[in-house]
């Protein structure tokens, strides 16, 4: 049972990242909660073991990430924090709950650089961040389904949302693309969210000019699947 109704949680596996400390003026608001390979004492998180079914490090944190109603069943609200972002903020979790989730299930922060999956698949293809087969076959599905070009694109580094059964069912058709295509989320996270009718707004600002959070380089490279 949790002891706030706000979860903030994180994943990392492999020292892929370094664990970054808790907000302490969140910690009065939320439970911190990291998925990692092993437990790190007095890091201010909670620790649970992270998913390992998949010969994949990334697949295995990415289950967390977008299935928090499984692992977190009592919480009201949740904030993903990817493992590369400190948080820095001097706004309570309420204030940004308040403003962005009034007319809102779910809110992430707009790519900064690119405007729609269709972009983002051509950038992972160039940089090799997945096979090529599998991107070209997800792009053609969801171009022949009727998904639109320039239709916006997020970045799902941090990701704030209320626990509703919409919200559960965005998470469970996020993760069956997933499962079905790129590991690369920012792939399927618009499409989906159009595809179940998702209420979500962008956050303002952008990840790497914001003053909530900060993101860090990855400590270690992770190939393509």
């Amino acid at each position: 049972m949790s002891a706030h109704p706000i979860v903030v949680y994180t994943a990392v596996s492999q020292g892929y990242d370094v664990l970054k400390k808790p907000l302490r003026l969140w910690q009065r608001e939320a439970d911190f909660v990291a998925f990692l390979d092993n437990p790190q004492p007095g890091s201010g998180w909670e620790y649970r073991p992270i998913y390992r079914r998949f010969r994949d490090p990334c697949r295995n944190a990415k289950v967390h990430k977008v299935l928090p109603h499984r692992y977190f069943p009592d919480a009201e609200y949740s904030l993903w924090v990817d493992g590369s972002v400190a948080m820095t903020s001097t706004l309570p979790l309420a204030n940004w709950i308040e403003h962005y989730l009034g007319r809102h299930d779910l809110a992430v922060y707009r790519h900064p650089r690119r405007q729609c999956i269709y972009e983002e698949a051509a950038h992972c293809l160039t940089h090799k961040l997945d096979r090529r087969t599998v991107i070209d076959r997800q792009m053609q599905q969801y171009f022949l389904a009727g998904y639109p070009p320039h239709n916006g694109l997020a970045e799902c580094t941090i990701i704030l949302r209320r626990h509703t059964k919409k919200v559960q069912e965005f998470n469970e058709a996020w993760y069956a693309e997933i499962a079905a295509h790129s590991r690369r989320d920012q792939l399927s996270f618009n499409y989906v969210a159009r595809k179940v009718g998702l209420k979500f707004t962008y956050l303002l600002g952008e990840i790497n000019n914001n003053p909530h959070f900060k993101r860090h380089s990855h400590t270690a490279a992770r190939s393509a699947a």
